[in-house]
């Protein structure tokens, strides 16, 4: 390829024809200085003018040559520039048009940030948008924003509306608290007021005589010119008068007002009822629980034989008289399901007993022993046996029977046991038993609790050491804590809709419930409560177990001891900070612990990122809450004091009605008693008419009760002594009743004497001198006649 095709540019091409130019002389000056040449031959002096014309000319192309060379060079530094000055602006601009692509990035970032950022004007607690509307109809057309801050605004006013009554109650309770101390101090003043008033007292008799006496002495030294005039009878017949007004006045009007208006009004109470009740005279509690059988293979005379020698075997067994079991033949056979136990758990109002338990015999052919099966879901027990087990009519204790008797026996210890414990703690179970030559086999509950293995002793009193006292609702507060901002949000109401309220539910008949949620972030520990330890063994934090106690922080920690009428139940789902993660209780690995008569603890390890900065999850979905709330489930049984045995749950429900009612008897008959003591050791306290028709009722529920427990209705009895302890309970904390306790007879003679005094001492004065001069007249009629 020539050269000419390869450069194009148009400012090289003279520089090529120079240089083709300056070759063609160059090659002319060389044929001319060749000395094989034609022209050697030649004249040698013209070859030399020749060739010094042509270096000549060779010369003047070389030097344009190199002009053109300069100029090129020239150009190329020109162009160079160029380039490098457009390449620096080609590079400034890419990297402004970097800039500019980071400063969206950012922007677009922040944007999200805020457009997702948790404001605290979410949370405000304001009115909902529909009433604020209705108040304000102007702001219907505003948009969001505009919206939101009329909303805070509104909500501004108003606290400090009420910041501003809140500071006048504070006024007016300073006010009233000065005045009050100003009273105590005028009371404490009243003690030296009377003091000096009987030393004044005690000093007038001394000081009359002393002064009628220098009277005498006087008017002997001065002679019969200073005595007074005589009294006329008008003025002593109008100075008999006013005292006699005065003294009428007293005794005939302000006597009966004031004893009218001081004294006590004590209502009349059945004290011999209510002591009779406390100690246990009037009522003995039992339990008779009705046990259904049901027999479908069976025919009648075989199934009436097999019942009454299982009655045999249970009575023959059982060592408690306050607690038997009553087998009847159901004429049904009816398949229990989990709303006919519902329906079973509903207040009875036929009147009949309630059934406790529905057994249902089965045979099966491919047994050799019997076996038995307790339905979770219902109170049914399944009872399969072989046919040849089937009892002939001559047997007296069959297999089948003793099987039966040992089964049914085993379903009702801890039941038994608990009944004895609640009894012997009342002191109850021997005010009306028989007398030990007629129930051999009767024991009290102290003898029953004794034999009884120590563990279930042991557990029965643990979990009664518990269990909440009874209260007709109770308050649930589920409250996440975190020592950091995340976790800051959870599914808890998906978690209590799945987990707790089927347990809220099956506990409608016995209590009512409410639940409230709060999520507390940076909830640090207390600063007395001792760290947590990590163990390289376990590769968790933990906590001892000595320590649980001080793990709460109350001081800090927003925990409402009540919220309503009734006590609250805390359960707090705890998650550690990632740096102390997991954590458990160093003795038994444990994440959860209960703490008696308040509430439950959950210690929740979630799963750490994997980043360079581990975090916790800043939300726990419904399935991250579930072993959190099946395990407060547990605790709220335990709490409510439900038994841990049989697995059952409506079969736990039932015998945890019967316990209630039997608890709320003995509490209601209690409190009879205390209020019979308190009424009869304080005479000067009064005792309103509502007090005594609260008594009234709750003696009545208190006998329907116990009637109820002889029948074996244990629903109507535990609603009776729901209305009897509530009675109970408003008779005995009636505030009327302690004010007098507080204003002892000091306090009369202190407020009376300073009143009365005054008065009293001329009045009485004034009457001594009129009957002594009555008397003094009588006797003068009496020495002249």
């Amino acid at each position: 390829m020539a050269v000419r095709d390869i450069v194009v540019d148009q400012s090289l091409l003279p520089v090529l024809n120079s240089s083709a130019v300056t070759r063609e002389q160059c090659d002319k000056l060389l044929a001319l200085l060749d000395p094989t040449g034609d022209s050697a031959s030649s004249n040698s002096q013209e070859t030399v003018l020749a060739a010094s014309r042509e270096q000549k000319q060779l010369f003047a192309l070389l030097a344009r040559l190199r002009g053109l060379n300069r100029e090129a060079i020239l150009r190329v530094r020109e162009t160079k520039q160029s380039t490098a000055e457009a390449r620096q602006e080609i590079d400034r601009l890419h990297l402004q048009l970097q800039n500019l692509y980071y400063e969206q990035r950012h922007l677009t970032g922040e944007i999200a940030a805020c457009e997702s950022y948790d404001h605290k004007y979410l949370s405000l607690p304001l009115i909902p948008v529909e009433e604020f509307l209705t108040l304000f109809p102007e702001h219907r057309d505003s948009d969001a924003h505009e919206l939101m801050i009329a909303r805070i605004n509104h909500e501004h006013a108003e606290r400090e509306k009420l910041e501003q009554a809140r500071q006048e109650l504070l006024k007016r309770k300073q006010a009233l608290i000065a005045e009050n101390n100003k009273r105590k101090e005028d009371l404490a003043s009243l003690d030296q007021d009377l003091e000096r008033f009987i030393d004044v007292c005690l000093d007038l008799p001394s000081t009359w005589t002393t002064s009628v006496l220098a009277n005498d002495t006087m008017s002997s030294k001065t002679g019969a010119r200073r005595l007074p005039p005589p009294e006329k009878s008008e003025a002593i017949q109008t100075r008999f008068k006013v005292i006699a007004a005065f003294w009428a006045v007293i005794i005939f009007l302000g006597f009966p007002i004031w004893w009218k208006t001081t004294s006590i009004y004590r209502a009349r109470l059945p004290i011999q009822d209510m002591v009779e009740w406390a100690d246990g005279k009037t009522c003995r509690p039992v339990f008779p629980l009705d046990i259904h059988f049901e027999t479908p293979s069976l025919p009648g005379s075989e199934a009436h034989h097999l019942l009454r020698t299982t009655q045999h075997t249970l009575d023959d067994l059982n060592e408690f008289s306050a607690h038997h079991l009553r087998l009847k033949l159901s004429e049904e056979n009816i398949v229990a399901s989990h709303e006919d136990v519902l329906e079973q758990l509903e207040p009875s109002l036929s009147g009949k007993a309630d059934t406790a338990l529905t057994v249902r015999l089965l045979p099966q052919e491919d047994l050799a022993a019997p076996r038995s099966e307790l339905h979770l879901d219902t109170t049914r027990l399944d009872v399969y046996y072989p046919p040849s087990q089937i009892p002939p009519p001559s047997a007296s204790n069959p297999p089948l029977s003793a099987y039966i008797a040992g089964e049914l026996q085993n379903l009702f210890t801890e039941e038994k046991a608990i009944i004895a414990q609640v009894l012997s703690d009342s002191n109850v179970g021997g005010a009306n038993t028989l007398t030990s030559s007629s129930s051999n086999n009767q024991q009290q509950p102290s003898a029953i609790l004794n034999s009884i293995s120590p563990q279930l002793a042991e557990s029965i009193t643990r979990r009664l050491r518990r269990s909440m006292k009874y209260a007709e609702t109770y308050h649930l507060a589920f409250s996440l804590f975190t020592p950091g901002s995340e976790p800051s949000s959870w599914d808890v109401k998906t978690a209590v809709e799945e987990y707790i309220s089927p347990l809220l539910q099956a506990f409608a008949p016995i209590n009512n419930f409410t639940v409230d949620t709060q999520v507390q972030l940076y909830a640090i520990s207390a600063p007395t409560a001792p760290l947590p330890e990590y163990d390289e063994t376990q590769a968790a934090w933990t906590l001892k177990k000595e320590d649980l106690s001080a793990f709460i922080n109350a001081a800090e920690w927003p925990l409402s001891p009540s919220i309503g009428s009734g006590p609250t139940i805390n359960f707090i789902l705890y998650v550690p900070a990632p740096s102390q993660s997991p954590m458990v209780v160093k003795e038994s690995s444990a994440t959860s612990w209960i703490i008696p008569q308040w509430g439950g603890v959950f210690l929740l390890n979630p799963p750490l990122s994997t980043a360079d900065h581990s975090f916790n999850p800043p939300h726990l979905s419904q399935e991250a809450l579930r072993p959190a709330f099946l395990t407060f489930s547990h605790q709220l049984l335990t709490l409510l004091g439900a038994p841990a045995t049989p697995a059952s749950l409506p079969f736990r429900l039932q015998t945890l009605i019967r316990i209630r009612a039997a608890t709320l008897l003995l509490s209601a008959s209690s409190t009879m008693g205390s209020l019979a003591r308190l009424t009869e050791s304080l005479p000067s306290i009064p005792i309103p008419a509502n007090v005594a028709t609260s008594v009234s009722t709750t003696l009545s529920h208190l006998a329907s009760t116990c009637e109820h427990l002889r029948e074996g209705r244990f629903q109507a009895a535990l609603a009776d002594a729901r209305v009897a302890e509530t009675e109970a309970e408003r008779s005995f904390f009636e505030k009327s009743m302690v004010g007098q306790v507080y204003f002892p007879d000091e306090h009369k003679v202190a407020v009376y004497l300073p009143l009365l005094g005054p008065i009293g001492v001329p009045l009485i004065v004034g009457l001594l001198k009129e009957v002594k001069r009555v008397v003094t007249g009588l006797k003068a009629k009496k020495q002249q006649t």
